[in-house]
């Protein structure tokens, strides 16, 4: 018969080595998940490395949460590694999952709905197309107050699509700041509430992406209203088979393919996160300049745990965040990778919000966003 102390000593060898192991991993996952925090207040400008942390903060911080579950059910010391570096960034947790109840608008004032939505040129470059009709159907049954829209598309020569989104909202208080010229691309805003001026911030690194505000009347207040649509990453035919095969069991890390579309993925997410960081110095000036409370809505092409998110979350609230259920994500590449890269922002001094909500409708790639305000009572501390 084996010796049953030989066997139970190799069985605790066996465990030790696994813990080293773990341990090593345990120490790369806090320094990663640190580092990604940084993400926020340094530019990729400055650190390109923070903004790739950032982006795989979620699996960072589950990595984490294993550790600490892993290291509480064995009594280590080693619990509390992970547990202070969740522990750190703990607010940045509710831009992930936000924990909120229901919540009703109470004691306020004209409340109006806004919704965002990037409509990728109601897929009109995509075969036996039929999402332009369920577009406008959904906005129809929505019926928001204030809609921003992104990759707005208008035929030059009818400007069909103007009519039709008039007659759904039943309004001709519009804003469209497109380019091209038999078809024309760019940002749309319409408003059931008079729009009493309007302009554009282009971005001079970039011919394609821009921002607009739009001031509105709303009874006897008024508001800007801001449409964004930061720096694309321009992800082509060939990322997208590159990122697909990701859940592959079968992927050669070490293939050249691998290592070429490794490079090609992060050579134009790098080129975005340093165009982005400066297009949004400019909307923040603008935004600080303003007479009026601001609400900005707009396609971010960027994560919650990013430098360009943060600049713009210094100076306003994250309408998911404060009124937002579940994960928020509003982007899927290829179906497997989420993120959340469309939002709404307010000025909570002014307005309250509630309800904000992703919609899972499959009509174009990303998902629109919508959420209701009240502006607050001036009575109200």
């Amino acid at each position: 018969m084996p010796d049953k102390r030989k066997i139970y000593d190799m069985k605790k060898h066996s465990f030790s080595l696994l813990n080293i192991v773990f341990y090593l991993i345990n120490l790369i996952a806090c320094i990663l998940l640190l580092l990604s925090y940084l993400a926020n207040f340094i530019s990729p400008d400055s650190f390109t490395f923070l903004a790739y942390c950032g982006i795989i903060y979620p699996y960072l911080l589950s990595a984490n949460v294993f550790f600490v579950l892993y290291w509480a059910l064995q009594r280590k010391r080693y619990v509390f590694y992970s547990l202070i570096s969740i522990l750190i960034g703990f607010t940045f947790i509710p831009r992930l999952y936000p924990f909120n109840n229901k919540q009703e608008l109470t004691n306020d004032t004209a409340l109006f709905k806004v919704l965002s939505y990037n409509v990728h040129v109601f897929g009109m470059y995509e075969p036996d197309n039929h999402n332009k009709d369920s577009i406008f159907d959904y906005i129809a049954m929505q019926q928001p107050d204030i809609i921003c829209l992104q990759e707005y598309f208008q035929d030059h020569k009818n400007h069909l699509h103007d009519k039709v989104m008039q007659n759904i909202l039943q309004t001709k208080h519009q804003y469209l700041e497109i380019d091209g010229i038999n078809q024309k691309i760019g940002l749309a805003v319409f408003s059931k509430y008079p729009i009493i001026n309007q302009g554009i911030l282009a971005f001079t690194d970039s011919s394609n992406n821009k921002a607009v505000f739009t001031d509105l009347c709303l009874k006897n207040d008024t508001i800007r209203i801001y449409n964004i649509h930061f720096q694309s990453i321009y992800f082509d035919k060939e990322d997208y088979l590159f990122t697909s095969k990701f859940t592959k069991t079968d992927l050669d890390l070490k293939s050249e393919e691998m290592q070429t579309g490794s490079k090609r993925i992060l050579k134009k997410l790098k080129k975005g996160y340093i165009y982005r960081s400066e297009q949004v110095k400019h909307i923040v000036n603008h935004i600080k300049s303003s007479p009026y409370p601001v609400v900005v809505c707009g396609d971010f092409n960027d994560i919650p745990w990013s430098y360009t998110y943060h600049q713009i979350h210094k100076l306003l609230s994250d309408a998911f965040v404060s009124s937002g259920k579940g994960f928020g994500n509003t982007l899927f590449i290829n179906n497997k990778f989420p993120f959340r890269i469309d939002y709404i922002f307010y000025d909570k001094t002014f307005f309250n919000t509630s309800g904000f909500t992703v919609d899972k409708t499959a009509f174009s790639d990303h998902r629109p966003v919508y959420t209701y305000f009240s502006i607050k009572d001036k009575n109200q501390e």
